[in-house]
Order: structure tokens, then sequence, then C-alpha cells
């Protein structure tokens, strides 16, 4: 990270560049996270922003969202009272943006023993909230309203390309997405999701069974059964010695019933989850297969790419359950 760019960040909320601490991920952002005030705090700061308009989109969601008890991460204001600032430095522009950091720990950093049901319930209501007020949410003043699903890069729709020997595989994303653009798209089931709802992506206090959402950079206009989908493929994925099987059918249950809590969903949009789940297993397949590692067989691509190319190409479920029935139960 640049010098100047780092002492300018700290400057802007009152603290100096030694007290900013790094943070694992944050793939295109530099993360730190800095104490202040009796408080804990995530600084971001994101190279080459040169259309700030989508980053104010953001955090105007997430500010939203707060305001109306949903349990993410918001955005507080810097020393000039700038809930984003910008600076240049040489040719490129970095957005920089402070969040409030949530109690808990990652998800992901979880042993699987430390997962119960009230806390899938808690994803699922959560995630319920946010689409509820999805439903009326429409950015005010000058927030750029955010792109849809397709117009920016994300694990349903990844910037990476395969290659002619993926020919079959191309065949069966095209007829998925046929299909998925055949779906409707009104207020009660295609808004401003999340995008990225990772359990890198939340934290979880495990004693209050609170779970609270963070990192919107990928937020869009989507289908709310994007938001419902990525979690469970990638719980499947991080905790891969479950009977999978009966693991999703368990997760999902609980979920969903957390979900509908605070959001109707009906079973017709229960039975796309699956074609959901498999745009889901290409994209991701396609952002890894030239990347992955086949003696790396501990980490998440490691875990998650083995006959992976077979079971799309044999139209294999990505889990085989009956998503409608343990709806019903």
């Amino acid at each position: 990270m640049d010098e100047i760019i780092a002492n300018y960040a700290a400057q802007c909320y009152g603290i100096t560049k030694s007290q900013l601490k790094p943070m694992s991920g944050g793939h295109c952002n530099y993360v730190y996270e800095f104490f202040k005030d009796n408080k804990n705090y995530v600084l971001r700061i994101t190279p080459n922003e040169s259309d700030i308009n989508l980053t104010k989109g953001m955090v105007g969601w997430v500010n939203y969202l707060s305001s109306h008890d949903v349990s993410v991460s918001k955005a507080v204001p810097s020393a000039n009272n700038k809930l984003i600032e910008l600076i240049k430095s040489r040719s490129n522009y970095y957005s920089i943006v402070a969040f409030e950091k949530a109690d808990g720990v990652l998800a992901e950093a979880l042993s699987k023993d430390e997962w119960n049901d009230r806390l899938y319930l808690s994803i699922g209501k959560v995630v319920g909230k946010m689409h509820t007020l999805s439903k009326r949410y429409t950015p005010s003043g000058d927030l750029t309203k955010r792109p849809e699903w397709d117009k920016i890069t994300n694990c349903y729709n990844p910037i990476e390309k395969l290659d002619p020997s993926h020919a079959m595989i191309k065949e069966k994303k095209e007829g998925i997405l046929n299909y998925l653009n055949t779906l409707p798209k009104d207020m009660d089931n295609y808004g401003l999701i999340h995008g990225d709802l990772h359990l890198g992506n939340f934290f979880v206090d495990t004693k209050n069974s609170r779970i609270t959402l963070f990192d919107f950079d990928d937020c869009c206009y989507g289908w709310y059964a994007m938001d419902i989908v990525l979690p469970l493929l990638d719980i499947l994925v991080v905790y891969n010695e479950l009977d999978n099987e009966k693991f999703a059918a368990h997760f999902i249950k609980h979920y969903l019933k957390g979900y509908i809590m605070e959001n109707h969903i009906t079973t017709f949009w229960i039975k796309q989850l699956p074609y959901f789940l498999k745009l889901l297993e290409i994209g991701i397949y396609t952002m890894l297969y030239n990347k992955y590692d086949s003696k790396d067989i501990n980490s998440w691509p490691g875990k998650f790419m083995p006959n992976r190319k077979h079971r799309i190409e044999n139209d294999i479920p990505y889990v085989d359950i009956d998503f409608e029935g343990t709806f019903a139960l």
C-alpha cells in the first residue's frame, strides 16, 4: 500500500498510520482494522476507483439497512463528516470507507461443532429482512442505482472465460441462463441483494446467535434466490467432510425457516433453487479452473474442484436434496 494513501486514510479518521492493522481478505481492496474511542472499525481502501458513484450506491444501501435494524456493518463518517473519502495518487483514484466492526468471528473460522440450528435460523432471518427492505428501497439524492447482477463481475457472472475444451459446460450455462431469463423479475422476487454471501462475508456472535453481514461491494439487482443458494454452496465446501445431502437438507431447512420469519417465499421459488445453484457452480468453476492446484487438497478450491467438470457436464446436482420437500417440513 502506498505510504501517502495509507497516511491520508488514517488522517481522515483521526488516527495515525501505525494504528492501522492489516487484515486478511479484501480481494481487490486493502483492508485494515483500527481502534478508536473504545470501538473497533474496519477501513477499506479501494484502488482504481474512477466511479465513486458505485461506492456511494453501496454505502447508501448498507446504511439504509442499518437504519432499519438489519444486522450489517454500517459505514461511519470521517473526521470531515464524509462517508466516502477520495484521493488521487499518480494516475489512480482511491476511495476510503470505514465501517463498524461487528462482534464475533468470521463464519468460515468456526469449527463445524460450533454451528447449530439457531445460527442457521439467524442467517435466514437477516437475509430475509434484507430482502423485505429491498422491496421498498429506492436510492435517494445523488446515490447511483447499483447494477444488475449480469452487468458486473461476481460468482454468477465471472470475468474469466472458459477455453474451447469446455464447450459442453458453455452450452449448459447458456441453457440455464435462457431458462432463468423466463423467470419473473418483480419486487417480490427480484431486487437489491448482497450478491456475495459466503461465509467470509459475515460475522457470527455464537453467544447471542447474531449474524452480521458485511462486504457489500458486489451488491446488485438480482433474484433473491441468489442470496439463498450461495451460503448453502459455501458451507458445503467449507465443511465438505460432512454428509453433504443430510447436512444440506438440515441447513436449508433452518435457513428457510428463519427466512420466512422476515420475508415471504413461495414453493415456486424453492423449486428454482437448483437452477441458481448450478449457475453458481459453473461460475465458480469458471473462476478457478485455470488457477487450481490439484495437489492443494485442503484449500477452498481444493475441496470444490475435484471432479467438478464431470459433474457439470453430466448434469449431476451440486447437492441432491428435495428442496421443496425440505421447505415443507
